[in-house]
């Protein structure tokens, strides 16, 4: 299956919902003939954004069958990491386990490289395995716990002298680079101080999720859902034309209580064009 080239009226109508005008984009994308996979695709991500499990694992079902028509793979295993979560939200286990044992075997019967057919087994069976109750697997983000203790972020500031001498500690650039270490070492409490303070200039995606990871089990929901929303606007990028929304929200657990339907609804309409 050979990768799909996106033409430019496609190309535009993805901006369009990029852009937060959904509506609008989702009105141009009907109007293109043809590319029904991709189309699917950008749908599924709508419609999970929206809150609409059950259309979003149709429209998974109809999309992830072609994910060779893909150059990157993360098209396929942020939305395997959306679809078992919406499985086990909306009480659609059984189904979900039914496309993904049929997906598999489709692709066991295409005669694919051995590199290609291990990556598939591996991405189907950790998603059934969680569908069976699972509740941490290999394939999921590395727990982040909140920290009553930790190093004193002032420590920090030697490491930052030698490795980036050009950098000082009270500035975002300085801040970007020792955010790194710091969400596992310090205690949360400073590292979050010091996080809030340079938040909306901070353009490493892995700051604002793991802030956003800890907020939301310290039980401050408006700092958690804050982070997610610089995330979305300043940082979250597409790697594929199709990709209309951050879909890899949906990988971690300490996020889901947070990703209420008002939440995502905003994140859907929020302008994310880079």
């Amino acid at each position: 299956m050979d990768v799909v080239k996106i033409p430019a009226k496609l190309r535009k109508a993805l901006q369009t919902i990029r852009g937060g005008q959904v509506d609008a984009g989702r009105a141009q994308l009907a109007a293109i003939k043809g590319f029904e996979p991709q189309k699917a695709s950008v749908e599924a991500e709508i419609a999970y954004f929206q809150g609409d499990f059950a259309a979003a694992m149709r429209l998974d079902e109809q999309a992830l069958p072609f994910d060779g028509q893909w150059y990157a793979s993360n098209v396929l295993t942020e939305h395997l990491f959306a679809y078992s979560r919406a499985a086990l939200l909306s009480g659609n286990v059984a189904q979900a386990r039914q496309f993904l044992q049929q997906f598999l075997a489709k692709k066991e019967a295409l005669n694919l490289p051995d590199h290609n057919l291990h990556f598939y087994r591996y991405q189907v069976a950790q998603h059934l395995q969680r569908l069976a109750g699972a509740q941490f697997l290999p394939s999921d983000p590395q727990p982040l716990l909140p920290r009553a203790a930790g190093v004193a972020l002032e420590t920090f500031v030697p490491q930052l002298r030698q490795y980036r001498p050009k950098l000082t500690f009270d500035s975002a650039a300085g801040a970007g680079y020792l955010l790194h270490f710091m969400f596992g070492a310090a205690a949360t409490a400073d590292v979050l101080r010091y996080y809030h303070t340079y938040a909306d200039e901070l353009r490493t995606e892995s700051h604002h999720l793991s802030a956003a990871r800890l907020y939301a089990q310290l039980g401050d929901r408006e700092a958690a859902e804050k982070a997610l929303l610089t995330y979305a606007a300043i940082v979250w990028f597409p790697v594929e034309h199709t990709q209309v929304a951050p879909m890899r929200l949906w990988e971690f657990p300490e996020l889901l209580p947070i990703l209420t339907s008002a939440l995502t609804k905003q994140l859907l309409i929020l302008s994310k064009t880079p």
